[in-house]
């Protein structure tokens, strides 16, 4: 499940669930949440990514957040989920990598 390996990190979503929330987004905000994550192939840690918990980040795009993780060592980042923002969507964080 591949989303981009353009640069120097492999980009991968981690389940089928995410390639779900991914393809439900608003027209409006799917182009750049893509061009997003096909930027963390290049860098992972974007200026405006936020750290959450350890290695795993999240990017903001209106009502949405992308929620990753980096490992340096395999050079690898996981998109664990897309998610619109609520009570919930940091609870159990570490659960979805």
């Amino acid at each position: 499940m591949s989303a981009a390996s353009s640069g120097p990190y492999e980009v991968r979503l981690l389940s089928r669930r995410v390639l779900r929330e991914l393809n439900s987004l608003p027209a409006r905000d799917f182009p750049r949440i893509i061009t997003a994550i096909e930027a963390l192939a290049g860098t992972p840690r974007l200026a405006n990514a936020v750290q959450v918990d350890g290695n795993i980040f999240r990017l903001r795009f209106g009502q949405f957040r992308v929620l990753y993780q980096i490992d340096d060592e395999s050079r690898r980042v996981g998109i664990g989920g897309i998610r619109r923002r609520s009570e919930r969507t940091y609870r159990r964080v570490r659960d979805l990598f």
